[in-house]
């Protein structure tokens, strides 16, 4: 019996695509770089450990896939991207991106990074689950910063996930990576997982902002919607939803309400809590700003506040008091004009008309409470307090109808 043609196994064809890449690294930037290994690899890129040989220190090379950046626009877009991050290198939380260009005679985009030794949050959530609270406190508070001077100098990330944050080990800090490498899937062609308009996806569907699934204009508020995301993963070691499929979680993305992360996580700040919920509002203008998170973060107060931050007051309109001060002052002016009338033909007596007065003006504070603790998603978690307030508004309105 005639044997069947020896096929390389699917291993043996990564390990040779992985060599030939290695080889083309060596050939194109051996002169500059001792290429020592690769470090790793995703879908996107590889990541080479290399030696600078003039500066005698180590560096990361991200490398592209030959195929992630398939024509010049994505390629120039990429540049233009890789450019604005080096201006980031300032920041204690930023890998510093030293240098950018094209291997020959590929013309694949590559980087070379500050080298960082540790691990991924992505790896260390694999290993060691959920992190202890004040560490995820500290990482988000670090990554927020990070966030704040790329806002700031009009850099959006477009890709925060535990993947993208890197963890060093000897100095105890996290530094967020990849600014700007993920601009180039949205002008690749890549079919992956971002909606669009054409049904057509590129991305991981867990960390998509619903502006990114919906193909909508993104801003430095996509950002912080995936904050959100991160900080659920840090803290709880799962996400905000339960979801099975890419499908399931773009519906959650843009449809279900995050999981209560005190029910998951009980020990975590209330407060804490409260900014990752306002962070995973479906409204960008609902969520805080990097630059206001900082600020949080750090404990700091200002007076006035900073370009890109919320000015005091904000909490009025994100915990829509405005609606309510809008919609129980119109229905209390409608129902004063029916007792007013109702009085006047002697229908009622004057202190019926009184007591309703005293009625009209309850309900509206308590519409007010209300709107305060139930105005959006990202509410307060104080049920005793309201109820608190209920009761002693109630009780004010019963002494005063009862002495009119």
């Amino acid at each position: 019996m005639e044997r069947p043609p020896y096929t390389r196994s699917r291993d043996e064809a990564a390990a040779d695509a992985d060599r030939q890449a290695l080889e083309e690294v060596r050939a194109s930037l051996g002169e500059s770089y001792e290429i020592v290994r690769q470090l790793g690899k995703g879908a996107m890129a590889r990541v080479y450990l290399a030696r600078d040989r003039a500066l005698d220190v180590l560096v990361a090379i991200k490398v592209l896939r030959q195929g992630k950046a398939a024509d010049e626009t994505a390629r120039r877009r990429f540049e233009r991207e890789a450019r604005a991050a080096a201006t980031l290198a300032e920041h204690p939380n930023v890998v510093a991106v030293r240098h950018f260009g094209r291997l020959q005679p590929s013309e694949t985009p590559y980087v070379v990074m500050q080298y960082v030794k540790g691990r991924t949050m992505e790896e260390r959530l694999k290993a060691e689950g959920r992190l202890p609270k004040e560490e995820a406190r500290q990482v988000l508070g670090e990554v927020t910063s990070a966030l704040a001077l790329a806002h700031g100098k009009g850099i959006v990330h477009r890709d925060i996930r535990p993947g993208n944050v890197l963890w060093d080990e000897e100095n105890r800090r996290s530094l967020l990576t990849d600014f700007g490498i993920a601009a180039i899937l949205s002008t690749s062609g890549e079919e992956v997982t971002r909606l669009t308009k054409t049904g057509q996806m590129v991305g991981d569907p867990r960390y998509l902002s619903p502006e990114q699934l919906l193909d909508h204009e993104l801003t430095e508020l996509a950002d912080m919607y995936l904050l959100g995301v991160l900080g659920y993963e840090l803290l709880t070691g799962e996400g905000p939803y339960v979801a099975r499929s890419n499908t399931e979680w773009i519906t959650a993305h843009l449809n279900k309400e995050p999981r209560n992360i005190l029910e998951l996580r009980p020990d975590c700040d209330p407060g804490l809590a409260d900014m990752l919920m306002r962070c995973l509002s479906r409204e960008p203008n609902h969520r805080p700003s990097a630059a206001a998170l900082s600020r949080a973060f750090a404990g700091e107060t200002e007076d006035a506040p900073s370009k890109g931050e919320e000015p005091k007051g904000i909490d009025l309109i994100q915990k829509n008091l405005h609606w309510a001060v809008a919609g129980a002052g119109t229905a209390g002016l409608a129902l004063f004009g029916v007792a007013a009338g109702l009085a006047d033909l002697e229908f009622i007596s004057r202190k019926t008309f009184k007591v309703i007065m005293v009625l009209i003006v309850g309900g509206f504070l308590a519409s007010l409470v209300g709107a305060w603790f139930h105005g959006e998603k990202g509410k307060q978690r104080a049920p005793l307090i309201e109820w608190v307030l209920y009761v002693l508004i109630a009780a004010v309105c019963t002494v005063v109808a009862m002495a009119t």
